[in-house]
């Protein structure tokens, strides 16, 4: 059960007052009652004393006169108390007028003994003669040196007992009084103690939820006020100091979040402290919400470096492939606080892009070599026959240097396009941007294109589809370069569409864009090679004949000059009925 800081000084302040009041009330109490009968017995002494010089004649054997019996009447008057005069054998001689059946009684030894040797004798308490309680002082009656009575006076204790408890009532009634004061007295200095330290605990619970912009108001110079300045102090240093983290982790942030390279945070205990959204879209878990995701959800390769890192200590590199086609690269790092090994850190790099054009590189190497060697080795293995005589048939050396005539064009060719594919790879390939209309240049190509179409009995044809049937179709380009895309579509259309078949060269214009196409009805291409024509030294029918196989290099020269050109190139096609080639561009604004 919770009891408030209040609530105890409140019952303290009760449970102390009444101790306190309670304890001075006995002792009150008790000192007034000793005082009381102190002060009784003193008086009943001085009166005893006085009388006794009155009535030594009647414990003489003398008979009691009227003035000593008035003496006894009027002492037992104004003391309120039984008066008896006692000779030395302890026969009651005389009483006051309220004790006279008492006269002759004899006292018993006990009685009257000690004040029979000269002592004054005082007792208070229940006498076996009464039924109350009383102060008895027996005063002895001495002449000369020799004691010849006593003079016993009897009070009751009563009138003192009632004093005393009028005045206990008083005591009692003026602790009440004083039990209430102090305790509206002590609400308020529970309230003024208690007050600030509640808007103290106020603020140290807002502070654990992260609020810092509340002070304590410090209205007292005391031990409060310094604990309340203290707190102060420390919400104003908690929050300039929480404000420089937040800055720094919003600067972090910004860094993670602002790099293309994933971030994985894990502590030693394998828990995950820290992902970055690169992270999980190159990790593909995405799809798990941030709270419920865990360091077992992340690649086996990974599990096993982040242990790694975290036993060795040490920087550790792993190339990773969780999907096909993907290649990460991990570099694991330990966290350290202080000397202490806390957790590891990796940071993912994608280089499947690295890896695929250093694969490319390769194959760019090996099949420009290739391409090379073949008419190469064509050329030498035709020539050095001729220089050496082995061939003298005239026929026979016309057919080789026919062959030799035929490679070195196709060398030529080669070696042209590879140097055009560096220059649009380098960015320095020239291209000279006018205002043309696109129509002429099919038409241009087409006429270039159709004797060659005719001689292999290939309908080549041309459509024009426009918004306004006539109108000039401008696209801001190089001729020469587009001419290059359009050559290198047509020479494909030729080489794989057999006699009989046709070949379309189609523009479509609009009102923003110009689109170019070349259809044929030849074999088609399978649609798993289709997303690959446009690499470099792709070759989609590898069965095909030597005489229809190009340089490779058409496709991805074309690509790059189109978008050099701010378009897009594309191709579809359905195996045994034909292909298409295009490309769209901006139309120039006339």
């Amino acid at each position: 059960m919770k009891v408030s800081i209040r609530t105890r000084l409140i019952v303290s302040y009760i449970t102390v007052t009444v101790l306190s009041l309670g304890v001075l009330g006995v002792l009150f109490s008790s000192m007034l009652s000793d005082y009381l009968f102190t002060e009784q017995e003193k008086l009943l002494l001085s009166r005893g004393q006085a009388v006794v010089e009155i009535v030594k004649d009647v414990v003489q054997g003398r008979p009691l006169t009227f003035q000593a019996r008035m003496v006894l009447e009027n002492l037992s008057d104004f003391l309120q108390a039984h008066v008896w005069l006692v000779d030395r054998s302890g026969l009651v001689v005389a009483t006051s007028s309220g004790s006279t059946e008492w006269e002759g009684l004899r006292l018993d030894a006990h009685e009257f003994s000690e004040v029979m040797n000269g002592t004054v004798v005082t007792r208070r308490g229940r006498s076996g003669r009464f039924k109350t309680p009383m102060v008895t002082v027996a005063v002895p009656i001495t002449v000369g040196n020799q004691v010849l009575g006593a003079l016993f006076m009897y009070t009751p204790v009563s009138a003192v007992t009632q004093t005393v408890d009028h005045v206990r009532r008083l005591v009692f009634a003026a602790a009440l009084f004083a039990l209430v004061v102090s305790n509206l007295v002590g609400l308020g200095l529970s309230r003024s103690i208690t007050g600030p330290l509640r808007a103290m605990t106020d603020l140290a619970q807002e502070m654990t939820r992260g609020v810092f912009g509340r002070r304590v108001p410090v209205d007292t110079q005391d031990e409060l006020g310094e604990l309340g300045e203290a707190i102060n102090l420390l919400a104003e240093n908690l929050e300039k100091s929480l404000a420089d983290l937040q800055e720094e982790r919003d600067k972090f942030q910004s860094i993670v979040s602002g790099i293309d390279e994933g971030v994985i945070a894990a502590s030693t205990e394998e828990q995950l402290l820290w992902i970055n959204s690169q992270a999980r879209e190159l990790l593909r878990i995405g799809h798990i919400p941030l709270e419920k995701l865990k360091l077992d959800d992340l690649p086996v390769p990974l599990l096993d470096l982040f242990r790694k890192v975290s036993t060795t200590g040490q920087v550790e590199v792993l190339d990773v492939s969780p999907f096909p086609m993907v290649v990460l690269r991990a570099y694991g790092s330990p966290i350290r606080r202080r000397d202490e090994l806390v957790g590891s850190v990796i940071l993912l790099q994608d280089v499947s892009e690295a890896r695929r054009l250093e694969n490319m590189r390769r194959d760019f190497l090996a099949n420009v070599t290739h391409e090379l060697r073949t008419p190469l080795t064509s050329i030498r293995g035709f020539v050095e026959p001729l220089l050496d005589g082995t061939v003298s048939d005239e026929k026979t050396r016309e057919r080789y240097l026919g062959i030799v005539r035929d490679e070195a064009p196709r060398l030529s060719r080669l070696i042209d396009d590879i140097l055009d594919l560096a220059k649009l790879e380098s960015g320095s390939m020239s291209i000279a941007f006018d205002l043309l209309d696109i129509r002429e240049l099919v038409f241009r190509v087409q006429n270039v294109f159709g004797p060659q179409a005719a001689n292999k009995g290939i309908d080549l044809r041309s459509e024009v589809t426009s918004p306004k049937e006539g109108e000039e179709i401008l696209v801001l380009g190089d001729s020469d370069r587009l001419q290059q895309v359009l050559t290198n579509f047509l020479d494909n259309a030729l080489r794989y569409t057999e006699s009989g078949g046709v070949i379309t060269v189609s523009v479509e214009a609009s009102d923003t864009r110009v689109i170019v196409k070349v259809s044929d009805t030849g074999s088609g291409i399978d649609p798993e090679e289709l997303p690959y024509v446009w690499e470099r030294f792709y070759k989609a029918d590898k069965s095909r004949e030597k005489s229809k196989k190009g340089t490779g290099l058409g496709l991805a020269i074309s690509r790059g000059i189109i978008e050099n050109h701010g378009g897009e190139v594309f191709a579809t096609s359905k195996p045994g009925e034909g292909a298409t080639f295009g490309f769209v561009i901006p139309r120039a604004e006339t």
